[in-house]
């Protein structure tokens, strides 16, 4: 089994910058993560608080593995309707994005893009959740689910 040495008990995902599916310049993948050129320029969501995630999915069925990539961001309704509009809707729903998406650990993840099947399995969106909140002191948010397919864990960008 495989130790990483710079390895921190923190959860949580710090930031994320969504690229559109065919960003990917070139990708070099090893056993240690990727090194990774993109050619578009991102889309920096500016996360709420805490309740944002990223979570990896293994299931085997008759033999076969796969990995389902699903990635939950939560924004600042306000803040966001600089990036969420129809487009940014219909982009998620078709074509997808790629997302470096750092950890509050001090990683930094390839997701929506994998050596196997590179931009095929791009994250598309499952669910898009807007809110006012409960009580006068909340924020009112967005809550955007993406999800992905992939026979592959997300690889670490080196």
């Amino acid at each position: 089994m495989k130790t990483t040495s710079n390895y921190k008990p923190v959860g949580g995902v710090e930031s994320v910058a969504l690229y559109p599916a065919d960003a990917v310049e070139t990708a070099l993948f090893s056993s240690d993560g990727c090194e990774v050129d993109l050619s578009a320029s991102p889309i920096e969501v500016t996360l709420l608080d805490d309740r944002s995630c990223y979570e990896e999915h293994t299931r085997c069925d008759k033999g076969t593995t796969s990995v389902s990539h699903h990635l939950r961001l939560v924004a600042d309704r306000g803040v966001a309707q600089a990036w969420l509009d129809n487009d940014f809707v219909e982009q998620a729903s078709y074509d997808g994005f790629i997302a470096v998406v750092s950890l509050c650990d001090g990683r930094r993840l390839l997701v929506g893009y994998s050596a196997r099947l590179g931009n095929e399995q791009p994250l598309r969106l499952e669910s898009l959740l807007s809110t006012s909140g409960n009580s006068p002191n909340d924020t009112p948010s967005v809550t955007l689910q993406l999800v992905s397919h992939d026979a592959d864990f997300s690889a670490v960008i080196l």
